[in-house]
């Protein structure tokens, strides 16, 4: 009887089982948060960038929209940085401060988000209840005042 209390064969495997259910979602999260927090930082330099063109023509919105879905959401060879579809721009005109404002939209489709067959039906080995999250990142820059 003494015997049997005393093996302790396959106990790393176990705790290894049980630590691994802790560690692998933990490591899921971490990728998927650093995916989430690149594609922000790349929206928030394209609203800057925006918001930099826009102060250089004093408020004049021309060309502004081109040139951050062409130059600053795109790579050298011209291809978009994000999956899905294009991010959408918006610009306001100037307010009574004197203020414009650029906000850059995309809607980020997490990397174990379900995927949805014709019928819009999950795919199965997905995890559900998932949906597209849009990330938004905004500038605000003070231009000089009309003439």
């Amino acid at each position: 009887m003494i015997r049997i209390l005393h093996n302790q064969k396959g106990i790393a495997a176990v705790e290894m089982a049980i630590g691994m259910l802790l560690l692998v979602p933990l490591l899921l999260i971490l990728v998927e948060a650093s995916r989430a927090l690149t594609e922000y930082s790349q929206l928030q330099n394209a609203a800057m960038e925006g918001a930099r063109m826009l102060a250089r023509q004093n408020g004049d919105t021309d060309g502004v929209e081109n040139y951050i879905k062409n130059t600053v959401l795109t790579d050298a060879s011209g291809k978009s940085l994000f999956d899905g579809a294009e991010p959408t721009v918006t610009i306001s005109p100037r307010d009574a401060d004197n203020n414009v404002t650029v906000q850059v939209d995309h809607d980020y489709n997490p990397s174990f988000m379900p995927q949805y067959d014709e019928s819009g039906n999950p795919t199965p080995f997905n995890i559900l209840g998932s949906d597209a999250l849009t990330i938004s990142a905004k500038t605000t820059m003070a231009l000089p005042a009309e003439n």
